[in-house]
């Protein structure tokens, strides 16, 4: 452990539905955090926070396609796109009332769309265009790579194949007791599961597990991001980020 950086992540441990997705992400030279009321820009190599954009109630953030995307709000969802050489944020879409779960990744933005049917929206991130895809169900998580979208929720993952929208698993399979925050790096999906575990973003295979913190809860929100060689895991119940190294 070589840093814990304090109010710099969402802190809602008690509440078990509603929960935000995930408030963690890496990119441009940064880590980005989401707080209960804040986007959040962290110094990798200080462990300081630089910047602080207001956001009201936000729940899930990504990083890429050239900005930092966070999903807001109560009573309608909308997507906020903030340029990172601006700090500057602007709304960018409206998604209605059923958006759980927000990747980027393979020129697109994708989103897990929440409801009784389930299934996953695609946006154009310049111009704004949604589709629905009508596939996936309900997951929390959503994670873009290079090979395969992968689904993931309660600690289990699948495939999915973005060139024609099909699962590649007919199953999810177990990665981790659990999974209160996804994130991809450098070939490998990590979950935070209070342990982190790394896996194979091609395979599936896991690849590493990294102490974290003890006690956490299904339902809790905690991000997870690599940048270089560390680790940034969201600890809800301790209101804290954690830096951990890479061996």
């Amino acid at each position: 452990m070589e840093a814990q950086i304090p109010d710099a992540s969402i802190v809602r441990q008690d509440t078990r539905f509603g929960a935000p997705s995930v408030g963690l992400g890496a990119g441009f030279g940064s880590v980005w955090s989401l707080t209960d009321q804040a986007l959040v820009r962290i110094d990798p190599t200080s462990n300081h926070v630089t910047g602080r954009l207001p956001v009201r109630s936000p729940f899930a953030l990504a990083v890429g396609e050239g900005a930092v995307w966070v999903i807001c709000c109560q009573g309608q969802v909308d997507l906020l796109r903030s340029d990172p050489s601006t700090m500057r944020t602007e709304h960018f879409a409206q998604l209605g009332t059923s958006v759980k779960a927000l990747g980027v990744g393979d020129g697109y933005l994708w989103l897990v769309e929440f409801s009784e049917g389930g299934g996953i929206y695609r946006v154009d991130p310049v111009t704004a265009k949604i589709d629905d895809l009508r596939i996936g169900y309900n997951e929390r998580f959503i994670i873009p790579t290079p090979r395969w979208i992968w689904l993931v929720d309660s600690g289990s993952a699948q495939r999915i194949d973005p060139s024609n929208g099909a699962l590649v698993d007919p199953r999810a399979k177990k990665k981790a007791a659990q999974s209160i925050g996804v994130a991809y790096s450098d070939g490998t999906v990590w979950l935070n599961a209070g342990t982190v575990v790394g896996f194979d973003a091609t395979t599936g295979k896991i690849n590493a597990r990294i102490r974290g913190f003890t006690g956490g809860k299904w339902w809790w929100a905690g991000g997870i991001a690599q940048l270089g060689r560390r680790v940034w895991v969201a600890d809800p119940g301790g209101d804290r980020l954690l830096s951990l190294r890479l061996d």
